[in-house]
């Protein structure tokens, strides 16, 4: 048996944040952002906790303020995604990738 509990009976959605040994202590809020309009929520929603406007997000981040109305409407084709960490980093947040995929 794994020191972490029945591993064998884990849902695919398990939060593995909370059960690695690997990550930070802190407790991190996860937003799901698997679609653009998603990911315009998230960023919208992180802006707004951390009081910031989109002019100074924008400023920060060094994107334009268009850009980034664009980004949180989830209108944004072709997202850059080197801005989409300037985005990130200035909000003092991260990007993770998980894999949904149940396959052997």
């Amino acid at each position: 048996m794994s020191p972490y509990g029945d591993t064998a009976a884990m849902s695919p959605y398990v939060d593995s944040a909370a059960m690695s040994p690997y990550v930070d202590l802190m407790e991190a809020t996860i937003l799901n952002a698997r679609s653009l309009p998603r990911l315009g929520a998230s960023i919208r929603r992180l802006r707004l906790d951390r009081r910031m406007t989109q002019a100074e997000l924008a400023r920060r981040a060094d994107v334009s303020r268009q850009w980034l109305i664009g980004l949180e409407r989830g209108q944004t084709p072709g997202l850059e995604v080197g801005r989409l960490m300037r985005v990130l980093d200035a909000l003092d947040a991260s990007l993770t990738i998980r894999d949904d995929h149940e396959g052997t």
